[in-house]
């Protein structure tokens, strides 16, 4: 069994965040005019052959993990 401890569902702000800007210019992509439906990412998992994810909302990289 493959568990992704760490995904994320992509948000419109997730998107367009400037830290894929390189990637964007790189790939050609544009950010999308909707967020993407669950279906994308169901189908990245089945993809990656992920049996099971961890969604973890409300951190991005500019965020400070809290102290236990």
């Amino acid at each position: 069994m493959v568990i992704d401890v760490w995904m994320q569902h992509p948000t419109l702000r997730f998107l367009s965040h400037e830290m894929f800007a390189s990637l964007r210019r790189w790939t050609g992509a544009e950010i999308p005019q909707q967020a993407p439906g669950i279906e994308a990412t169901l189908d990245a998992m089945d993809a990656a052959r992920v049996d099971l994810g961890c969604c973890r909302p409300g951190l991005r990289p500019t965020s400070q993990v809290p102290p236990h």
